[in-house]
């Protein structure tokens, strides 16, 4: 996914339940897919920023970021990337960026009405416990040594995977009814 700079998202006009960066803004953006596969690309972040109004050049950014997530999270080759720093950003920059994603999908499942009666799969609600977890994680608990380097690519690629099935289980694909099977 491509660099998307998000000068608004930073600005002392949010509260503090709004995302702060483009990874938390991806984030909870997927949240809101997860629950809402009808949301209006041209009016999404209404959903999840309180009183904001974005200038043209942001609401390009903000239709860019919905595509491409929509795109992602609709293929069928799995081709989500999360938009988090740069991989040759210092490690707990990089971690920084994920566990902001986390607290981004988090508010996003939130916003979009995902609540303790949401019936979901062991794995799913595995899954987003793991996902609490992960957001709480602070650049102080890691040692910066090969093995964190690892560890840290894996649990990316969990919360991408972990991503298209908690999507897929709130939002499945549905079979047309006229279709008959031989």
């Amino acid at each position: 996914m491509s660099e998307l700079y998000f000068p608004s998202t930073s600005s002392d006009e949010f509260n503090d339940d709004d995302p702060n960066s483009a990874a938390e803004l991806q984030g909870a953006l997927c949240g809101l897919l997860c629950l809402d596969a009808q949301a209006n690309r041209a009016t999404w972040h209404k959903k999840i920023f309180a009183d904001y109004d974005p200038s043209e050049e942001d609401l390009l950014d903000l239709t860019a970021l919905f595509d491409d997530t929509m795109q992602g999270l609709n293929s069928l080759d799995f081709d989500l990337q999360l938009d988090l720093a740069d991989d040759n950003a210092p490690l707990p920059s990089r971690l920084i960026s994920m566990t902001n994603w986390c607290q981004g999908l988090i508010f996003g499942l939130g916003v979009s009405g995902l609540t303790n009666e949401t019936e979901l799969s062991a794995e799913s609600q595995e899954y987003l416990a793991d996902v609490i977890n992960i957001s709480q994680i602070t650049a102080t608990d890691l040692d910066e040594n090969e093995d964190d380097e690892a560890n840290f690519e894996e649990l990316v690629e969990y919360l991408r995977m972990g991503l298209f099935l908690l999507h897929g289980e709130l939002q499945p694909v549905e079979k047309p009814e006229d279709v008959t099977e031989h």
